[in-house]
């Protein structure tokens, strides 16, 4: 009578279905503001605390990587940062413009690594390779600049 997973997997799929109708929702409503307000921008932080105390020790570090060629977006960007903070309220969120990726990456890594971040020319390649970096060094979860949760990432990530 295995009925409890075929509910949970039953719910998830409603609610995430719930969510992805609600951003599409949303994103046509931006454009409509963006109509309005043409030059509106929104600014990202650079760090931000979690909203709540994490209840405990994670195997995952509870914080969330983003990164953008610049920290000025578009209502819809900014949108899916506070649903994501909504998302995950225990997690440290933080953000990362071009220019700070590769600050990090001298920083923390050596002349070698540098300079093959430094070869590289397209904007999404050197953003793959930070994130790699990144991840390996802090831990956390990345997201794209433009993903949203679609379930509590502290249900998600394992303790």
């Amino acid at each position: 009578m295995p009925t409890r997973p075929t509910t949970n997997k039953t719910l998830i799929v409603v609610v995430s279905r719930f969510i992805k109708l609600f951003a599409n929702i949303t994103k046509l409503l931006s454009y409509v503001f963006h109509a309005i307000v043409p030059n509106k921008r929104f600014t990202l932080p650079e760090r931000s605390a979690p909203w709540l105390a994490p209840k405990n020790d994670s195997v995952v570090p509870r914080i969330i990587w983003q990164t953008n060629f610049t920290n000025k977006v578009t209502l819809p960007v900014y949108l899916n940062y506070l649903f994501n903070r909504l998302m995950a309220p225990r997690f440290e969120y933080r953000f990362m413009i071009t220019e700070a990726r590769k600050a990090f990456i001298a920083e923390h890594y050596n002349k070698d690594i540098n300079q093959q971040y430094s070869r590289l020319q397209i904007g999404a390649a050197q953003a793959d390779f930070w994130r790699l970096l990144v991840l390996q060094k802090h831990g956390g979860v990345y997201l794209d600049i433009d993903a949203h949760a679609i379930w509590p990432l502290g249900s998600v990530i394992p303790n």
